[in-house]
């Protein structure tokens, strides 16, 4: 554009490009997932609450287990420092 091109090494290249899009998507995707489980879980809810209110009672409990199982995943993967 001005006369001289940029070396080699320093032209982007479709490696960069891939590597940032995989970077972008490994941190929406699992955002993306969890809305649309909750909103399912909310449709559902809401459906087997207009059938029969006892039956709502299951979308309540896997909500439940669910957020029991986040809550034992984390405690083990982010463990305090010795001493607190």
């Amino acid at each position: 554009m001005y006369g001289h091109e940029p070396p080699r090494e320093e032209r982007p290249g479709c490696r960069e490009t891939l590597i940032l899009t995989r970077a972008a998507f490994a941190v929406l995707i699992p955002i993306f997932a969890a809305m649309v489980a909750v909103l399912v879980l909310v449709m559902t809810l809401l459906l087997l609450l207009l059938t029969n209110p006892i039956l709502a009672l299951i979308p309540l409990a896997l909500l439940a287990g669910g957020l029991f199982a986040f809550a034992r995943w984390g405690r083990g993967r982010y463990r305090p420092p010795p001493g607190l």
